[in-house]
């Protein structure tokens, strides 16, 4: 019974479609342009046909507007009848325009809740940790890779992709209950994004691919933008990009708050001509407190939901009540924005909850004991503890499974730039990865690390993500000691006196892994007698997290255990440089990705390695789905060839056990960047009953 139960577990089945630039010297303003446009809207599109249609999940029979009414939280009807606040339909946009939420990300019919109580959740204390449950972005995801505008209303496109409107949703307000228009768009671009006042302006989404010069953004009308770029920017480097994720800041409240040292000459907003001791001592007398400008631009514009009192578009905000209102305190509370612009099928203002308590968890502290006391809704659990949690726990937690995308665990990759030649020519023979791939019991690595839980597996896309292969799957699997010591003599290796192999030369060669934070630690000692048994000498350098990046960025290292940035993933419009060597990010590709980013640094990618680099490349400039997919595919296949890494084990899934009473929390959703990770629940909807 147990064997069936564990397989149920990690079968799970989740079906993901990829969704779908030329130099000109004419002036941007000199063109015109009389092409039909695609807009796209919330609303869903059922005609696949249709090459530029972005498909929503499925939703319920549309609620019929004219027979909508708003309703609201008992406490913000307690305001408004004390006259402290506006009536909820002078709070949010007008039927036209307000956000229905009818689906989960998995396409489920969403329950219509009822309001009050609190979301108990831990915190950990990182700068994304409050995001991740309410941030709001451009467009959300479903977990089939469709999409539906966001805080836009909508969008559309020319016929040569160089031309974006996004249009605004009317009556749209920010938490504190300004106005959310098309100013808090130009200010962001302009007063904090192009200037680096946020210390990220190297998103690429807002870039031309051709020419690097960002896009011209325009002001149509209040609830109207245009972006216009040089040449195509096409869905998969923009719209769908996983980095841009917003383009709006509160110029209300931040405008006093620019300082002139960052101003960018525009055509909407006025150089400030504040010097940052009075920017500084401005945000100070808000309780704002940051020793230089450009560590005050940072928090308050990239990481702006931990700052209490400013102002957002999310679902709930941080509080201003002192002791609750950090990152940093034992218990940080969130509060209901009561501006939200979403309502359920049936007219009620989103959110459910009151507010979200996120508790930093102490010593003495015992979150299976929590959860049962309704002190946490929710508790992340190993594999191992599925079982017997749900033996011990029965009625009183249910359990959540989080689909993997990882190509593979337990993965371990080469330096194929080491500046030691010998090292180089031997990892760039498939005969030598082959050897360290079947050189090692699968089976057992399963029983030891697992208990079986998860199955032997190679570095490839899991079964039910975009891309997977049975056959890839079982690449160089079989475990077969005597073929791995062929294999590895017919690379030139020669037993030395010690007992271990050594290069043709006579020198020594050790298969040095490098590792972070005690990630490797398990796994090597499992993997160290393998690699004796085939007389390969290996040694685990253990390093903290930035100094194992340092090591790797330089290029000083021969391998890598457990590395930071594992090849594949969802797919690559989540990272595309987890797949292909475009960035200095990846460890499988070393100084091959340094070089695309910059020439005159790192080592020209040759042979198949170029070739992801050239398909990618096509990738980007395709606006057609089905070619895209076709062109990823490409880039799966060349992966598969090579194996520049290698798995272990199959790529594992996520759990976590939550409260019975807690509503509309999805299963077999994806824990992911692309979708923000924990945002993917849409924690405005949840509900406790």
């Amino acid at each position: 019974m147990m064997k069936k139960f564990t397989a149920l577990l990690i079968a799970v089945v989740m079906v993901l479609s990829l969704a779908a630039c030329g130099n000109s010297n004419v002036k941007i303003n000199q063109r015109t342009r009389t092409s039909t446009r695609t807009k796209i809207t919330q609303t869903t599109n059922t005609n696949n046909s249709s090459k530029n249609a972005v498909v929503s999940t499925p939703t319920p029979t549309p609620v019929p507007l004219d027979k909508l009414t708003y309703s609201e939280a008992p406490e913000l009807k307690t305001a408004v009848s004390a006259g402290t606040l506006p009536a909820v339909d002078q709070r949010i946009p007008d039927k036209d325009n307000v956000f229905i939420a009818q689906t989960d990300a998995a396409g489920n019919a969403l329950e219509v809740g009822v309001y009050g109580g609190n979301f108990y959740m831990t915190l950990g204390g990182g700068s994304w940790d409050i995001a991740r449950p309410v941030l709001e972005s451009i467009i959300r995801y479903n977990t089939d890779g469709t999409y539906v505008p966001n805080v836009i209303k909508s969008y559309e496109y020319n016929s040569d992709y160089t031309v974006w409107t996004f249009h605004l949703r009317e009556g749209m307000k920010w938490s504190d209950g300004e106005d959310f228009t098309a100013d808090d768009i130009t200010f962001w671009y302009y007063m904090v994004h192009k200037n680096d006042y946020d210390s990220k302006a190297s998103w690429g989404a807002l870039k031309d691919g051709k020419t690097e010069n960002f896009a011209v953004l325009k002001k149509i009308d209040d609830h109207t933008v245009t972006w216009t770029f040089d040449t195509s920017k096409y869905p998969g480097s923009f719209i769908e990009n996983g980095d841009f994720k917003w383009c709006w800041a509160p110029s209300h409240y931040l405008k006093d708050l620019i300082p002139s040292s960052y101003y960018v000459q525009n055509e909407y907003w006025p150089d400030t001509g504040l010097s940052d001791e009075q920017v500084l001592a401005n945000a100070s007398a808000r309780g704002i407190n940051y020793s230089t400008a450009k560590d005050l631009g940072k928090n308050m514009c990239y990481y702006f939901w931990n700052i209490s009192g400013l102002p957002t578009v999310n679902s709930f905000v941080l509080t201003t009540e002192e002791g609750h209102n950090s990152r940093s305190a034992d218990l940080c509370i969130l509060e209901r924005n009561p501006y939200y612009w979403k309502i359920d099928a049936k007219g009620n203002q989103l959110p459910y909850f009151d507010n979200i308590y996120m508790k930093k968890m102490g010593e003495g502290d015992d979150a299976k004991t929590m959860l049962v006391n309704g002190e946490l809704d929710r508790m992340d659990i190993g594999m191992e503890q599925v079982s017997p949690l749900l033996a011990e726990l029965g009625s009183s937690a249910v359990l959540k499974t989080i689909s993997g995308s990882n190509w593979g665990g337990n993965q371990i990759t080469f330096n194929y730039t080491n500046a030691n030649k010998n090292y180089a020519e031997l990892f760039a023979k498939s005969e030598f990865r082959q050897a360290m791939s079947i050189c090692v019991d699968r089976d057992e690595v399963s029983l030891l690390t697992s208990e079986g839980f998860l199955a032997p597996g190679q570095c490839s896309p899991s079964a039910g993500n975009f891309g997977y292969d049975a056959e890839w799957s079982k690449k160089w699997t079989d475990y077969d000691v005597a073929a791995a010591q062929k294999l590895l003599q017919s690379c030139g290796l020669k037993q030395g006196s010690d007992g271990f192999y050594d290069f043709a030369d006579g020198s020594d060669f050790s298969l040095d892994f490098v590792s972070f934070d005690g990630s490797a630690n398990f796994i090597y000692d499992i993997l160290k007698r393998y690699y004796d048994s085939v007389h390969v000498q290996t040694t685990l350098t253990n390093y903290d997290v930035s100094t194992y990046d340092k090591v790797i960025d330089d290029n000083n290292w021969v391998a890598s255990m457990c590395p930071h940035m594992s090849v594949g993933g969802f797919s690559l419009k989540e990272r595309a440089a987890s797949f292909v060597p475009i960035a200095q990010a990846a460890e499988w590709y070393g100084d091959y990705g340094t070089y695309y980013t910059d020439h005159t640094k790192g080592v020209a990618p040759t042979g198949d390695m170029a070739k992801l680099v050239e398909i990618y490349e096509k990738w980007t400039n395709t606006a057609d789905s089905a070619t895209r997919d076709a062109l990823a595919l490409q880039i799966y296949e060349l992966h598969k060839k090579n194996l520049w890494s290698i798995a272990y084990s199959e790529g594992a899934n996520s759990y976590c056990l939550v409260s019975p009473k807690l509503h509309n929390f999805a299963d077999n959703l994806v824990s992911n960047d692309l979708y923000q990770y924990a945002n993917i629940y849409h924690f405005e909807t949840l509900f406790k009953k």
